[in-house]
């Protein structure tokens, strides 16, 4: 088994050893560097280097992603009451208060947590509201909810 060992190793250290040299680089072109070849090459894929690391996530990693939304993204249809309506540059605005007495212009196409707006007329505001528990947004009621006086007007 080892005169079968022995000739393999020769042979293979001959045909290493036998191998020409590599050619010379044409002429250096200004502003570039030469490649590094050989060891030198493989000297700098190895060299370990030192990164700080910079976090840029802004967020709690423990909070659930629901958590992250903003605020107002949070209010239901039922929880909000329509005001009125404000024409802005050929834009139509709903006048919205929620729950917490936030008043906000809100356009068309604005989402809550569980409605849309599709339209604003004079006298009202409609709105697509589906089901909370499911992905399926095919699947409305279509809801009108006129404009609501405010206390001291009456």
């Amino acid at each position: 088994m080892t005169r079968i060992h022995l000739p393999i190793a020769l042979l293979a250290g001959t045909v290493l050893l036998g191998q020409a040299p590599p050619p010379p680089a044409a002429a250096a072109q200004p502003g570039t560097a030469p490649a590094p070849s050989g060891e030198a090459a493989f000297n700098d894929v190895a060299t370990i280097k030192a990164t700080p690391y910079k976090p840029t996530i802004q967020r709690d990693p423990f909070a659930a992603p629901r958590d992250d939304r903003p605020l107002d993204a949070q209010d239901m249809l039922d929880d909000i009451s329509v005001k009125g309506v404000l024409r802005r540059n050929g834009k139509s605005f709903a006048i919205v208060s929620d729950s917490r007495g936030n008043v906000r212009w809100l356009p068309v196409g604005y989402r809550f947590k569980d409605a849309e707006i599709v339209g604003i007329s004079d006298k009202a505001v409609t709105f697509h509201q589906w089901e909370l528990d499911t992905t399926n947004r095919s699947v409305f009621r279509t809801v009108t909810k006129t404009f609501n006086r405010e206390e001291g007007n009456r």
